[in-house]
Parts: structure tokens; sequence; C-alpha cells
């Protein structure tokens, strides 16, 4: 037997008696499609989510183009964005939903719980997201 011979073998006795659980490689595979290298990173400036305890989480972030401000309670995301314009995407690690921004205001329902990350286009065209955040 070779080394190659022993891999496979090692490999089908994992696969068999120790396999990789199902969300593992779906989570993997979103988090890669949802990297942002090319975004104006937002920075958290501003969480009230320790001080208030049980009830909405807060949050507040700033780049050079744009502000986000969330409001997060439950399955509802709630945001006020100064800068940017057209929809807000509400990114999870296995979900994405656009939302119109209207007025400046957006409102995101069925979200679920976790870490989220809002991404938009400031108006000059730039792509921005904030920073993951636990909601």
């Amino acid at each position: 037997m070779n080394d190659d011979d022993f891999l496979d073998l090692l490999r089908a006795a994992a696969d068999e008696f120790d396999p990789v659980p199902a969300g593992v490689m779906r989570d993997a595979s979103a988090a890669l499609a949802l990297r942002a290298l090319d975004a104006e990173l937002a920075a958290l400036v501003e969480s009230e989510a320790l001080v208030r305890g049980d009830g909405p989480v807060t949050l507040a972030f700033e780049s050079v183009r744009v502000t986000v401000n969330l409001e997060i309670d439950d399955d509802v995301v709630r945001g006020l964005v100064t800068g940017a314009e057209g929809e807000a995407v509400v990114e999870t690690p296995r979900s994405r939903r656009a939302v119109p921004i209207a007025d400046g205001r957006f409102t995101a329902t069925e979200i679920p719980p976790g870490m989220v990350r809002i991404r938009v286009t400031a108006a000059d065209g730039t792509p921005v997201v904030t920073q993951w955040a636990h909601g």
C-alpha cells in the first residue's frame, strides 16, 4: 500500500465514522461568498447591546462616506442610513436580504438570529459594509 492508497483509506474511514456536519460546508461557502474585499468598512462606533440587556440592540457604524444606525429586535433589523442610496443588504452567515432605502430608512424582517452586517452603496457608488455584529 502506498501513501495515496493509505490516505484514501483514511478519508473513507473519516467519511463513514466522523462525517462533516451538514451545515459546515454550506456555512463555509456562505462565509466565502459574503467577503467584502472591495468594500469600504464601516466600523462600529457605538453599541447599547451590553447596557440594555433584553430588548432591542442598537448599533452605530461609521465610514468615511456612510453612517449606519441599526436597531435589531428579534428577527427585525431597522436601519437609518446617511450617505447611501438604493438598497440595504442585510447579510447573515446563511442569508442575504435586500431591502429598499426610503428616506434614509430601511426595515428587514425574518432575519435569522446571530451575526449580521449591512451592505450599502454610498452616494458616489462606493460599496460600504459594516463590521459583523451580534444582533
